[in-house]
């Protein structure tokens, strides 16, 4: 708390009142509302100044950074349905990194790298969904959670060896091409870290770096999958950023191979993850099999062309 103290000091601001959210503090102060944070390890304001060398502005530029914390002024938003602060975002993610991009080319080690840790987890998933499900066929009489398992296992099954059957397609393809896009990615984007309003802001930048495209638009797809259209966005996304072949499979890859459940020893808690799991999986694969259908659909009228 000293080291809040200090920072007040430093910059004159005196607190009327405070609130905490997350993990920021919200400062009432005589001057305006301010909003606290620890700073991360990353150097954040090399990543500011070079997205506003690139003419991008949509982000909160920090008041002030020392050693410690960061201080932003304290924006509202605009009260807009879901939908709509979706479909925004997913236009201001698209000019950043149309903005932020550059060309380089994959070394074979990379590619192998890439390759072999998606083929581990596959396989790794593969083992653990085999012993827990002999695990809940085990019992005469098994909880609602393991019979909702043994019931729907053979999508897990299905998914993993769909992302298998891409990894490999993938693979082919880059390694005949290995040239490949990077651009400047927030790495942690979701609703909660975008301002709407009419000079929208994406805020925290803690986890940026410098990466394939499709890292954003996965960890956005699986935040919000659930409860949005992700066809209609990921096609407007498209729209201004159309990924490439390889970065199209790999963004399928990332999305369809499920992840490990963490289950506990409440039965409703273990039923709530499971549901969840099965129904990631078949948004997932709905998803995958549309965009896939579309691709398929733009190379037949462009032979027809020919």
């Amino acid at each position: 708390m000293n080291s809040v103290i200090e920072v007040l000091e430093k910059y004159n601001l005196k607190v009327n009142k405070f609130s905490y959210k997350n993990t920021c503090i919200i400062l009432d102060t005589d001057e305006g509302k301010y909003v606290l944070k620890k700073k991360k390890k990353n150097d954040k304001k090399e990543i500011y100044d070079y997205l506003l060398s690139r003419n991008f502005s949509f982000f909160l530029y920090p008041e002030s950074i020392n050693n410690e914390f960061e201080i932003y002024s304290y924006l509202d938003e605009v009260n807009t349905v879901k939908e709509e602060k979706a479909k925004h975002l997913i236009d201001v993610m698209a000019e950043m990194h149309v903005r932020t991009t550059t060309y380089k080319e994959y070394s074979l080690d990379e590619i192998k790298e890439i390759y072999e840790d998606k083929k581990n987890k596959i396989n790794d998933l593969k083992l653990f969904y085999e012993k827990l499900e002999q695990k809940f066929s085990e019992p005469i009489y098994p909880a609602p959670y393991e019979l909702l398992l043994l019931t729907n296992v053979s999508k897990i099954y299905n998914s993993l060896e769909y992302g298998d059957i891409l990894l490999e397609e993938w693979y082919k393809s880059i390694i005949n091409n290995k040239k490949r896009r990077i651009c400047l990615i927030h790495n942690h984007l979701s609703l909660d870290h975008f301002l709407d309003r009419k000079d929208a802001k994406i805020i925290n930048f803690d986890y940026s770096k410098y990466d394939s495209p499709i890292y954003d638009f996965v960890n956005f797809y699986k935040k919000h999958y659930y409860e949005l259209d992700m066809i209609s966005l990921f096609n407007s996304y498209q729209y201004k950023y159309t990924y490439t072949y390889e970065e199209l499979l790999l963004l399928f890859i990332t999305i369809i191979v499920p992840d490990k459940l963490e289950l506990k020893k409440d039965v409703s808690y273990n039923t709530y993850l499971i549901n969840q799991l099965i129904e990631y999986i078949d948004i997932t694969r709905d998803f995958i099999l549309k965009e896939q259908k579309k691709y398929q659909k733009e190379d037949e009228e462009k032979l027809n062309k020919k």
